[in-house]
C-alpha cells in the first residue's frame, strides 16, 4: 500500500486554496459604491487593474472538462523522498487504468469523475483497494482546491470591483489594497503598473503569503504561476509551509484552460496533471 503523504499534502494545499478563495469573496462581498456618488480616484485605478488581466466572465466561458492524466511516477518519487520507482510498478500501472475526468465550472462546484478499470476475472486485493480510495481522495481534493483558488483570478474578481469598504494607500513603489471582513484580513499589493504582486491572507490563526506571476497574452493577463508561504495555527513561522504551482495553457476554442498543471508541496509532495481530451462550453 502506498505510504507518502500525498493525502496530507493535498489536504494542505485544498486548505490554502480555500482561504485564499474566502479572502477573494471578502473582497467582492464589500458594499458597492453609491450610484451618486462622485468618482473616486481608487474606483478609476481599480478600473484600470481591471482592464489588464484576462477574463473568462467577459470571455464568456462557463465550464470545461478534460482528461487527467497524473503523473504518478513523479508523486510516488517525490512522496518517497526521492527514492528510485520503477515505472512499471504495479501500483503505478494500477493507478495509470483508472480514467480521471476534471468537469471544471467557473461558477463552482467543480467535480472529479475516477473510474478505475472494471476487471471481474482479477479483484482487487484490499491493499490495492485501500490505495486507489486514498489517491482518488488526494487527486480530487487537489484538483478540487485548485480550481477554487485559481477562478477568482481567472474571472476578475481577485480584483475589486471598487473601493467601497477598502483601505487603499499609495506607495513610491506599489498599490496596498486592505480589507477586513467577518474576521478575514486580507491585503493586495500591485506595483506601479497594477500587476497584483502580493495575495496575503490572515483568518482563523492561519497566515497565507502568496505571490502570483502572469504571462502576456492579446486578450490580457493571464496567471501561469503561484508560490504560497502557509503558516497553519499554531505553527513557528520557520515551519511553515512552502507551495510552488504553475500552469501552461492549452487553447480550446479560444478559450485558455489548463494544459498542464504542476503542484509541489516542498518537502511533502508534487502532484503533476495532464490535461487533454477537453471541450468547453460558453
Amino acid at each position: 500500500m502506498l505510504k507518502i503523504s500525498s493525502t496530507s499534502s493535498a489536504r494542505l494545499s485544498a486548505a490554502f486554496l480555500a482561504v485564499c478563495l474566502m479572502a477573494a469573496n471578502a473582497l467582492a462581498q464589500t458594499s458597492p459604491a453609491s450610484p451618486a456618488a462622485k468618482p473616486n480616484p481608487n474606483d478609476e485605478l481599480l478600473a484600470r487593474a481591471t482592464k489588464l488581466y484576462y477574463s473568462t466572465t467577459k470571455a464568456g466561458l462557463s465550464t470545461f472538462s478534460c482528461e487527467v492524466h497524473p503523473n504518478w511516477q513523479v508523486l510516488f518519487v517525490s512522496g518517497n523522498k526521492g527514492s528510485t520507482v520503477d515505472p512499471n510498478d504495479p501500483r503505478i500501472l494500477l493507478l495509470k487504468s483508472v480514467k480521471i475526468v476534471l468537469n471544471g465550472k467557473l461558477k463552482g462546484g467543480s467535480t472529479l469523475d475516477w473510474k478505475p478499470a472494471a476487471n471481474p476475472e482479477k479483484p482487487l486485493d484490499a491493499d490495492s483497494t485501500a490505495m486507489l480510495e486514498s489517491m482518488h481522495s488526494a487527486t480530487e481534493q487537489t484538483l478540487q482546491g485548485f480550481m477554487q483558488f485559481w477562478t477568482p483570478f481567472m474571472d476578475g474578481s481577485v480584483i475589486p470591483a471598487d473601493s467601497e469598504g477598502l483601505e487603499m494607500t499609495k506607495t513610491a513603489t506599489d498599490h496596498k489594497i486592505h480589507a477586513d471582513t467577518n474576521g478575514t484580513s486580507l491585503t493586495e499589493v500591485l506595483d506601479n503598473s497594477l500587476i497584483l504582486k502580493e495575495f496575503d491572507v490572515t483568518t482563523n490563526g492561519m497566515v497565507v503569503n502568496f505571490s502570483p506571476s502572469y504571462k502576456s497574452t492579446d486578450k490580457g493577463l493571464l496567471v501561469n504561476a503561484f508560490h504560497a508561504h502557509i503558516q497553519p495555527p499554531g505553527v513557528q513561522p520557520d515551519q511553515a509551509q512552502e507551495m510552488n504551482v504553475s500552469i501552461e495553457y492549452q487553447t480550446i476554442k479560444g478559450f485558455p484552460i489548463p494544459g498542464i498543471l504542476k503542484m509541489d508541496v516542498i518537502n511533502s509532495g508534487t502532484f503533476n496533471f495532464q490535461l487533454d481530451g477537453c471541450t468547453v462550453n460558453e
